[in-house]
């Protein structure tokens, strides 16, 4: 018996619990999010701090559709603007950049498990563009943070 206890001790010390992470099957449904979104100004050559958030409560749907998860708004896929966000959930830490000669693009999206029924989403891009002047560089160049704080709505 004193074996069977001290091997399932030793099992969880090694294993852990597991890492809870966003998936599909969890995300089906609607949720009440508060969105927030912060920009960041270009400025002698360098992006200043995030300034004032702007901040608003959106109803989000997710569905499964022709084997994709879908994320937008209503109850009609065919109205309204629906995105496929499969493989940012599958990834949970998407960071993609691109350098070009003209510019450089730099975008990340995190998914965060809180609980079953509570989630945050993080995406911040930036660009870059090169070989402009620092005025059209301030019009140009741009810094974002969204964030979309989330918990399920039970019907």
């Amino acid at each position: 018996m004193k074996r069977i206890v001290l091997l399932g001790l030793a099992c969880f010390v090694l294993f852990g619990c597991g890492e809870k992470k966003v998936t599909e099957e969890m995300l089906v449904g609607n949720w009440e999010c508060t969105k927030t979104e912060q920009t960041a100004k270009w400025k002698n050559g360098t992006f200043q701090d995030f300034g004032e958030v702007i901040s608003e409560k959106v109803l989000i749907t997710y569905k499964k559709y022709d084997g994709m998860l879908m994320k937008g708004s209503g109850d009609d896929i065919s109205k309204g603007n629906w995105i496929t966000v499969s493989s940012t959930v599958a990834m949970q830490d998407v960071k993609n950049l691109g350098i070009s000669e003209s510019f450089r693009h730099y975008t990340s999206s995190k998914f965060e498990y809180i609980s079953d029924k509570e989630y945050k989403y993080t995406k911040f891009i930036e660009i870059v563009f090169k070989g402009y002047s620092e005025e059209e560089q301030v019009d140009r160049n741009s810094r974002k943070k969204h964030e979309e704080n989330c918990i399920k709505v039970e019907h």
